[in-house]
Formats: C-alpha cells, sequence, structure tokens
C-alpha cells in the first residue's frame, strides 16, 4: 500500500495497477452486498438505510 500522492503521473505501470485495484474493490464491495444485503434487510425491516448500513 502507499500514497496517491507518491504515484509518478508518468507512470502507466503505477496508473494500471491503482485501476486494477479500483476494480478489484468494486467487485468485493459488489459480493458483500449480495452476500449481507438480504439477511440485513430481513433482520432490520424498518431501517430505511438499509443498503448504506450493509457497506
Amino acid at each position: 500500500d502507499y500514497n496517491l500522492e507518491s504515484i509518478s503521473n508518468y507512470n502507466s505501470n503505477a496508473r494500471h495497477k491503482l485501476l486494477a485495484e479500483v476494480c478489484m474493490a468494486a467487485k468485493y464491495e459488489g459480493n458483500s452486498i449480495n452476500t449481507h444485503y438480504t439477511p440485513h434487510e430481513q433482520a432490520n425491516p424498518d431501517t430505511k438505510s438499509q443498503l448504506c448500513t450493509v457497506l
């Protein structure tokens, strides 16, 4: 892991690596919605912010 400030603007490998990491994070976040949303919704039917709570 590293700070975004340390990524060189001229290094295409760093940009591609960052894009890959963002895509992987999105994939895992989407999976967590699939696996956690329905049980949370059923256990807390009156909660208005269902999706935000799951995330």
